[in-house]
């Protein structure tokens, strides 16, 4: 919905935005769904107790296969305190250092279904195809999804698990452990860092390549000809493609199910195809072009100080979609034509300045955009004021409350948030800056930074003061690389008509 002068009023902004949530909610995960059957009361409605809890069922579970696989009582009770020790071991590794991991019972789910299917994948390979070769299994592929969902030394854990898994069913022995350690860390090494499509590409190619090269070398150090390591070799390329098919036919689906953001993720809504991206685009085009340089200057940020760059991106990319609802009110979308705001009260202009927010995070539930960028939507104004309204509602007399002139949103709570929200407003009032010189450029960018210092915006950010000079140099650099003074053209000189015959001739310089 739209609103032009006359119809834009404060009991219409408030009715539009509650009827658009009532009619389109946030979309939970499965997981999230699943979470809701857990109990409220007693020791497993604690969150050490659900990750327990969590843990034992894994070792129970996995202990099924290898009790069903094992004739003897003893080795099968043996394989038992195995699976134990190492659902253990892996906990106590999370607990000390994973901590974030560890605290998130989503990732520790993530875990527990990674090691499951680790275990039963191994269980029935060994029963359905026995004799097959090691390596045309994906046995790269948990740790691979390990590393793309929570993080690559995760991935090594996984890999561990499953090579262990894998000389207990008797699937792996001797220099195949080797080739498929091999394989595996390559395939975690590679899809560590995913900040461009073509790494993707890349990342899955060196997969296939290890795999294979992997193969051909453990088959000729076990003492077979040359022929049939080649043939080892071939066998492993084709085991390492059907891992990266795989890993993308599942990557998606671990995505919904536990509403993980991946690097995959974010790279398809950096995408200015993505249709809510085209739509700023057409719609609110100045608007888009600040949030393209906003991307670049927050991303840079991220970078330097070791936040998430992508999501940092991302989210700038992001930040302003609630202006498609009015574009013409901001001022970088009225392209020289006439303000409305001239003919509206202070109050109310800011109001609907401040709505493009709550208006951003409705847009990007209905688009299901995942939550970290949404998160990012909702704070990157924090609950600052409108300062050029309430001057203007000020200066005109009578009664001025300022909570009137504040947003409404939350303020950021991670780093990634922000920076954009620094960058955001950097790059507002520098491109609003007259005759911008560096020096200038920095006093406007450490001005910006201060009033938000000063207004407790960024006290939940988790940002060093080290960092926040290090951002301040960042975006002075950048800025300054945009915004710098020019030359003007001048028209051809007089008396070229003189010259005119000379325009074929080869230079003399």
């Amino acid at each position: 919905m739209s609103c032009d002068i006359a119809s834009c009023s404060a009991s219409s902004l408030r009715t539009a935005s509650s009827r658009r949530r009532r009619r389109q909610p946030p979309m939970p995960s499965l997981l999230d769904r699943i979470a809701r059957l857990w109990p409220t009361k007693g020791a497993l409605s604690t969150a050490s107790g659900q990750r327990i809890a969590l843990g034992a069922a894994t070792a129970l579970l996995a202990s099924i296969p290898l009790i069903v696989a094992r004739a003897n009582v003893s080795t099968a009770i043996a394989d038992v305190v195995l699976v134990s020790l190492l659902v253990l071991v892996g906990g106590l590794y999370l607990v000390r250092n994973e901590r974030d991991v560890w605290e998130r019972f989503r990732d520790v789910a993530i875990l527990a279904t990674l090691v499951l299917g680790v275990v039963y994948g191994t269980w029935l390979s060994a029963m359905l195809l026995p004799g097959v070769p090691p390596y045309v299994l994906p046995i790269p592929l948990a740790p691979i999804l390990a590393t793309l969902l929570l993080n690559p030394r995760v991935g090594i854990l996984i890999a561990v698990v499953g090579v262990g898994v894998g000389i207990l069913f008797s699937v792996l022995d001797g220099a195949h452990v080797v080739g498929s350690l091999l394989a595996t860390a390559a395939g975690v090494t590679a899809m560590g860092v995913i900040s461009e499509r073509s790494r993707l590409i890349s990342a899955g190619g060196l997969v296939v390549a290890v795999t294979g090269a992997s193969a051909l070398g453990a088959t000729l150090i076990e003492g077979a000809a040359l022929s049939q390591a080649v043939v080892a070799g071939g066998l492993g390329l084709v085991g390492g493609a059907i891992t990266v098919i795989l890993m993308l036919g599942l990557l998606p689906i671990f995505e919904l199910v536990f509403g993980v953001t991946t690097d995959v993720r974010l790279l398809e809504l950096a995408n200015p195809g993505h249709p809510l991206l085209k739509r700023l685009m057409m719609e609110a085009p100045g608007t888009y072009s600040h949030s393209v340089m906003t991307g670049n200057l927050a991303e840079s940020a991220a970078q330097h100080i070791g936040a998430n760059a992508l999501l940092t991106r991302v989210g700038a990319y992001y930040h302003d979609i609630g202006k498609i609802r009015r574009p013409g009110f901001f001022v970088e979308n009225q392209a020289g034509l006439a303000n409305p705001h001239d003919n509206t009260s202070p109050a109310l202009s800011a109001l609907i300045i401040t709505a493009h927010v709550r208006e951003g995070v409705e847009l990007a539930e209905e688009y299901r955009l995942p939550q970290e960028v949404v998160e990012i939507v909702r704070q990157h104004h924090g609950t600052s004021m409108v300062v050029y309204f309430y001057n203007k509602a000020a200066a005109s007399g009578g009664p001025v409350y300022e909570a009137d002139f504040r947003y409404s949103g939350e303020r950021p709570r991670s780093r990634e948030a922000a920076l954009v929200m620094l960058a955001d407003s950097a790059e507002a009032a520098v491109r609003a800056t007259v005759k911008p010189t560096p020096p200038r450029i920095e006093e406007v960018v450490r001005k910006v930074v201060s009033t938000k210092l000063a207004d407790h915006q960024l006290d939940l950010a988790n940002m060093t003061l080290a960092e926040i000079e290090a951002v301040i140099g960042v975006y002075t650099r950048l800025l300054s690389s945009v915004y710098h003074p020019r030359l003007e053209y001048p028209d051809v000189v007089s008396g070229r008509d003189k010259h005119a015959g000379q325009r074929n001739e080869p230079s003399r310089a």
